[in-house]
């Protein structure tokens, strides 16, 4: 018996020992790649992902791993591990940790200025008051920086993918904001003195000081030709009213709402069809006043309302609810049509345009309709060659996209025609995923989807004339005026009202796609389908696979490529399995489109496309746009097509593995693949190379052999050079 408590004591001094730590303030002073212990009070949960922060009375710090899923906000914890430095951010990892308590209060947070976030305050709780978000009025986005500016000082807060405040409204008052300090700054050497954040846990991370506040941005129903009704909520009830006008200065006046409520809702009535209008919303408690920003909105058009789409490869018609989807191998030449058409305007965006025969028709439909008085303004892409344009009427006016640091790309591929002409059924928008190359209109799968509908070519002209800096169409672009990338605002409409068919449309980066896309993917009931030239965001990866899964859907997806991809790709084939596709072909998978319950039309069948792809460039930089279309009919078409393309790519991978010059096993692979020349000839050369057309592997020494399991999944050129041929095969990387 006293053998067994002197065991104890023993243990528990060996324990005791182990739990012995140091003040976090003493750990950061230590060298990088030190052994260190800490005690300190967790102020993040599993909102911000496999990091938790935490504090003591000296100072924070963070610490990392995937073994912290049961480490709540409020634990009292010992952590052991190994400093490190990740993007500048001291952290703890791989780390040990032992839970002493739970539930306690978490520390204060220091009340500081946006300047005066700097390296003492990482990890630490602090607060800044009366600050303003410069996205006030849209949509919080997860992994997306916001910067608040309090009084003329200004700083980065970051919204984490896992955060309960992704999809709530960005204030549009006065706030006062509590976060945990951090840091990203990829500089290669530790003591990088930029890049402070200031990372939101959740809603209770916005503190509104006025007694009411918009709990959601306004949002339109009942979109007629004479009218609309604007909604929108409050955390209480209170008075409301709307003013509005037809500009931005809202010279209509003021509609007021009858009572209070916490849901109001106004009416404008005797409006114009397809016509713009600005409003702004208030509700009013005692002396407080929570109100908008400024919107946009638009009526109901006179137009026809058909809606067309096109697909430059085959299609499945067994598959067809009602309409058949149609197969258009000559997309030039529909677009020319629509362009011979036009009787007053044209304006267009693109990003890559050839001089290829389809892109050359294109270019003498705009010639000619030029020359007969139509008025053309063209934007374009800067960092592609543009060809098409060798050739454009030198009158016709045309302005390239900037370049520089703070842009990437202008990736529209939209035309609007006769968007203010006064027959309503001459309008047109034509958009979808197709530049204009002989490979993108011939080769490359891709879609395109045309509105006769006068509303939204108005909406999409709004978009337009932001970019030209001016909004008459007989005007040269104004650079000083025009904006692109980032620095666009969310000013166009985002709901139609097209012969009854509710469309959603939204541009990038102003209007927060990837909330949407993720919105949008969160209202599948039955359904889920995909096809898309790639995929990059982990949030919207997630909640793929989260809705699969809670939801029991059926669900297929088609990817280009996951290069530079793969955790996305592999959060998503964890739930969808072999129902995820890398395209096995050499064309490029082109298209950006998802499908929504096209089964279910007692749910609510959408259809998802556009310029946009799934990426952090294209949420945050690029100039995108898509149109979210709530139609069975229209959702079905698009399933025609998939079919047809889940289908070839057995046929792809098939294809690839009777490849009759040269035999490759096993394909596809995640190790080592072997190849052989079937005559018998030594290879010379042997190269591959990415979808992109990098070379990621070459070597002149004989061999039958490649190691592929350090390559990123995804389809490959394998090129054999013999003394007399050089063969192509494919190889397909699936890990």
């Amino acid at each position: 018996m006293k053998t067994t408590k002197i065991t104890l004591i023993l243990l528990s001094l060996v324990v005791f020992n182990k739990l012995k730590s140091q003040t976090i303030a003493s750990a950061r002073a230590a060298t990088v790649g030190s052994n260190v212990t800490v005690k300190g009070i967790i102020s993040n949960g599993a909102e911000l992902g496999s990091i938790r922060y935490m504090q003591d009375v000296t100072a924070g710090i963070s610490i990392y791993g995937t073994n912290l899923s049961t480490v709540n906000r409020g634990d009292s914890v010992i952590a052991n591990g190994t400093l490190t430095s990740y993007n500048n951010l001291l952290e703890i990892t791989p780390v040990t940790y032992t839970i002493i308590a739970s539930s306690l209060a978490l520390p204060t947070p220091s009340l500081i200025t946006p300047n005066q976030l700097a390296e003492v305050h990482e990890g630490r709780l602090v607060r800044i008051n009366s600050c303003t978000f410069s996205s006030g009025g849209g949509t919080f986005t997860g992994n997306t920086n916001y910067t608040i500016t309090s009084g003329s000082q200004s700083c980065v807060v970051r919204i984490n993918s896992a955060s309960p405040l992704v999809g709530s409204l960005i204030p549009t008052s006065l706030v006062n904001v509590v976060g945990i300090g951090s840091q990203f700054c990829s500089a290669p050497v530790s003591g990088c003195t930029s890049g402070y954040q200031l990372v939101l846990r959740d809603v209770n991370d916005i503190i509104n000081p006025s007694s009411i506040y918009l709990t959601n941005q306004p949002f339109p129903t009942n979109i007629n030709t004479s009218g609309i009704t604007i909604n929108w909520t409050t955390n209480i009830a209170g008075s409301f009213f709307i003013k509005y006008g037809k500009t931005q200065n809202l010279e209509l006046g003021t509609i007021n709402g009858i009572g209070t409520s916490a849901s109001p809702s106004v009416n404008i009535v005797s409006a114009s069809p397809a016509t713009i209008y600005y409003a702004q919303v208030f509700s009013v408690n005692g002396v407080d006043t929570a109100k908008s920003l400024v919107r946009v909105y638009c009526t109901k058009s006179l137009s026809t309302g058909i809606i067309k789409v096109y697909f430059n490869k085959t299609v499945d018609n067994s598959v067809s609810s009602s309409t058949n989807a149609f197969y258009n191998p000559k997309i030039a030449d529909s677009l020319v049509a629509y362009i011979n058409r036009a009787q007053s305007t044209i304006d267009i965006t693109i990003y890559n345009w050839d001089n290829s025969s389809g892109g050359l028709a294109i270019t003498n439909a705009v010639n000619a309709a030029y020359i007969r008085g139509v008025k053309v303004r063209i934007i374009y892409d800067n960092t592609t060659t543009q060809s098409g344009l060798n050739t454009i009427n030198l009158g016709i006016k045309r302005l390239p996209s900037p370049v520089g640091a703070s842009y990437t790309i202008m990736h529209n591929k939209f035309v609007i025609i006769d968007a203010y002409n006064p027959n309503p059924n001459t309008a047109i928008l034509w958009t979808g995923s197709t530049n204009w190359t002989q490979n993108q209109l011939t080769t490359d799968a891709n879609n395109v989807i045309i509105f006769q509908d006068q509303s939204i070519a108005r909406g999409y002209k709004l978009e337009f004339d932001e970019m030209w800096g001016d909004s008459s169409v007989s005007s040269s672009p104004n650079t000083s005026l025009g904006k692109f990338g980032q620095f666009k605002k969310d000013n166009t409409p985002h709901e139609y009202n097209i012969n009854g068919t509710r469309v959603e449309s939204y541009f990038s980066p102003s209007d927060g796609i990837t909330s949407h896309i993720i919105s949008t993917i969160a209202s599948a009931n039955t359904d889920l389908y995909f096809g898309l030239l790639l995929e990059t965001r982990s949030d919207i990866a997630s909640k793929v696979a989260n809705q699969i899964t809670s939801n029991s859907l059926i669900s297929k997806g088609i990817l280009n490529d996951t290069s530079g991809a793969s955790t996305s790709y592999f959060i998503m084939k964890g739930a969808m399995s072999n129902n995820i596709k890398i395209n096995s072909f050499s064309w490029l998978f082109h298209h950006k489109y998802m499908i929504v319950d096209q089964s279910n039309t007692s749910s609510d069948p959408i259809l998802w496309t556009g310029s946009h792809n799934w990426s952090n460039s294209g949420e945050t930089k690029n100039d995108e746009n898509s149109v979210s279309v709530h139609n069975a009919t229209i959702a079905n078409i698009y399933f025609q097509e998939f079919t047809q393309r889940w289908a070839d790519q057995f046929v792809g991978i098939a294809e690839l593995n009777r490849d009759s010059s040269v035999l490759v096993y096993p394909n596809p692979a995640s190790g080592v693949v072997n190849f052989k020349l079937i005559n018998n000839e030594d290879a010379r050369l042997i190269t591959l190379y990415d979808v992109f057309g990098r070379t990621v592997y070459s070597s002149s020494e004989k061999t039958d052999s490649i190691d592929v399991s350090s390559f990123s999944s995804g389809v490959y050129s394998l090129i054999i050079t013999s003394s007399s041929h050089s063969y192509v095969t494919k190889i397909i990387v699936e890990k």
